[in-house]
């Protein structure tokens, strides 16, 4: 993949101690230096490779700095959604831009009355998700401080080979920033999370007779990818069935494994996706591997071919 290149001032390094122990010190260093081999060397020296791996996918979904030499705290949080087969809600501007409001409005009201939201314009499909590198989760926190310059950054982005019946995947983006600590979501309540859900679904749903997509609650970045994920898998195990699978590291990446899916399906028979584990750390991708054993058997070779198609994509 290319690698994305941002210019950063040094001044917005300078920010609260985050953490106490020196290998987590050394590894928020390395992810304000967009040293992805430096964040890899310090996780692999710890002896619990579950609890290094879920500090560094927390570590890098957030951000501390100073305005007017006050701290701010902010954090990257996603609210899943999953569009019905035949539905363009995903990527759909005009349609992102007709429910904004009463998206943005829902949030306000599920949210605790303190926190200060930034929501990003569209749904970003999974396709793109997966391919985030630490650098450009960090870019998209970095926008929302105050004065900062909105440097566009180049990365790759995947296109996933869906069957026409299959549901896809994708993410309304969110950061949260207090002045108070790390920013927290509202205690689960299910008639809140529930009232959120129905006005996000209706407020997306644009087609008249077309399947509502499935919203589900906001969360940390590691769960809710995890929570999306196997969401998606289980509705398109319902749709399309999932006949195998097998999960695979990436020889030249510590951080990317690659998933394939056997689908009984005449015209994509087989699909593949990308994990982060920067993103999902060992407990997500146990949680992911766990849905897909209990919904096929593993094949037994690993196929090549309909990979996701890549293609470079500059964003701000």
């Amino acid at each position: 993949m290319n690698q994305n290149q941002q210019s950063i001032s040094p001044g917005m390094h300078s920010h609260p101690v985050l953490v106490s122990a020196q290998w987590q010190v050394e590894l928020d260093e390395a992810i304000r230096r967009n040293d992805d081999a430096g964040m890899w060397e310090v996780v692999a020296r710890q002896p619990d490779q579950e609890e290094a791996q879920e500090a560094m996918a927390t570590l890098v979904s957030r951000l501390a700095f100073r305005v007017d030499n006050r701290p701010r705290f902010s954090e990257m949080f996603l609210m899943p959604v999953i569009a019905p087969a035949g539905s363009d809600l995903i990527g759909n501007e005009k349609n992102w831009k007709a429910a904004s409001f009463a998206v943005s409005e829902a949030l306000d009201r599920w949210l605790p009355s303190k926190a200060f939201k930034t929501v990003f314009n569209g749904i970003r499909p999974f396709d793109w998700v997966g391919t985030w590198r630490p650098a450009v989760l960090r870019s998209h926190l970095y926008r929302t401080m105050p004065g900062n310059a909105q440097t566009k950054i180049t990365t790759v982005a995947e296109d996933i080979d869906y069957p026409p019946e299959a549901p896809r995947l994708g993410f309304v983006c969110m950061v949260l920033t207090s002045d108070r600590g790390w920013p927290s979501l509202p205690e689960a309540s299910t008639m809140a999370d529930k009232r959120l859900q129905d006005i996000v679904g209706y407020a997306l749903h644009h087609v008249e007779h077309a399947a509502m997509p499935t919203i589900l609650t906001p969360d940390r970045v590691q769960f809710s990818i995890t929570d999306g994920v196997c969401r998606w898998l289980r509705e398109l195990d319902q749709a399309v069935k999932v006949l195998g699978w097998t999960a695979s590291p990436v020889a030249s990446s510590a951080d990317v494994i690659k998933v394939s899916l056997r689908l009984d399906s005449p015209t994509v028979g087989l699909t593949q996706f990308t994990l982060r584990k920067h993103q999902i750390g060992l407990r997500g991708v146990e949680d992911i591997m766990q849905i897909l054993m209990d919904m096929a058997p593993v094949m037994d070779v690993a196929r090549d071919g309909a990979a996701p198609a890549k293609r470079p994509v500059e964003r701000p």
